[in-house]
């Protein structure tokens, strides 16, 4: 099953937190073609930006790896901006609007976040990392 994969997947890797080894564990089958994960080049700037920005501390190459774990990441098309701002009856912001919209217009179902604002976009399934019955499904480890 295709996936999206939000930019906080990528950061928490980095970070020590709870998030940390759940979303390294998903990173690594979609690194090693055991899971259909991918991203956009609108998450791949969120995860540059945070590692630019040294809000987290040096996180040298976050950018680099997660591109090269993703590579080719999908593009954000004309298409995929204009549904991004038909999704204007959602509380979510800009970025997520169009993570959610990229996954609409790819049939992607699932997504793969930390963040709980992607549960008000009914077409999509979101996966919290902490979740580890749903990232075994998602990763087929049954």
């Amino acid at each position: 099953m295709r996936f999206f994969v939000d930019a906080n997947i990528a950061i928490y890797t980095r970070l020590p937190s709870e998030y940390r080894e759940p979303c390294l564990r998903i990173l690594a089958a979609v690194a090693a073609g055991e899971a259909d994960g991918t991203t956009s080049t609108a998450a791949m700037e969120e995860v540059w930006h945070f590692e630019l920005s040294g809000r987290a501390g040096p996180l040298p190459g976050l950018t680099a790896d997660t591109h090269q774990t993703f590579m080719p990441v999908l593009a954000v098309t004309d298409e995929i901006f204009a549904r991004a701002l038909s999704l204007s009856d959602l509380r979510i912001g800009a970025n997520d609007r169009i993570h959610a919209a990229t996954c609409l217009i790819n049939d992607i179902e699932t997504i793969v976040s930390a963040d709980r604002d992607f549960d008000a976009v009914e077409q999509l399934i979101r996966v919290d990392p902490l979740d580890s019955e749903a990232v075994e499904e998602l990763l087929d480890l049954r």
